[in-house]
């Protein structure tokens, strides 16, 4: 069994439609989490909202689309923004694209267009990342159904 590495993950993730002055963040990781074969890439704002993707596979490639379901099997992923008053909004639609997977340099450039919801409503974003360095982790992020575990 491989042990927990830990990386140190540089790049951005920014998105529109979060919030009235969106999300941006320099502040950001990239974990590939063993026990739920999937990868998260995530980051947290200077106004303590953190966006998260969860893609539901290690099988991912350049050019590849995942479509984003809150709860999801295998090659789905889970997209995730928790607003600066703590409300979860949880991805229902949409797609999360892989511009750039480069596993043997560790960069990912990612473009997501997906809708989320709580039950205030919803909210259309439109995300694009960067990330260099992917840790690796045996942490179970998933709950029974599935959904990524917020907390």
């Amino acid at each position: 069994m491989m042990s927990n590495k830990t990386t140190k993950t540089e790049g951005k993730l920014q998105a529109s439609g979060t919030s009235v002055s969106g999300f941006s963040t320099t502040d950001v990781s990239a974990q590939r989490h063993l026990s739920d074969k999937g990868y998260t890439f995530e980051g947290v704002s200077t106004k303590g909202e953190r966006l998260v993707f969860f893609v539901r596979t290690l099988e991912i490639t350049q050019g590849k689309s995942f479509p984003v379901e809150q709860y999801g099997g295998g090659g789905t992923a889970a997209a995730i923004f928790i607003d600066d008053e703590n409300y979860v909004y949880n991805g229902k639609s949409g797609k999360i694209n892989f511009e750039q997977f480069d596993i043997k340099t560790e960069k990912v450039k990612i473009f997501a267009k997906f809708v989320m919801f709580n039950e205030s409503g919803e909210k259309n974003v439109e995300a694009r990342g960067e990330f260099t360095g992917i840790g690796q982790s045996n942490k179970k992020v998933l709950d029974e159904k599935g959904a990524f575990k917020v907390g």
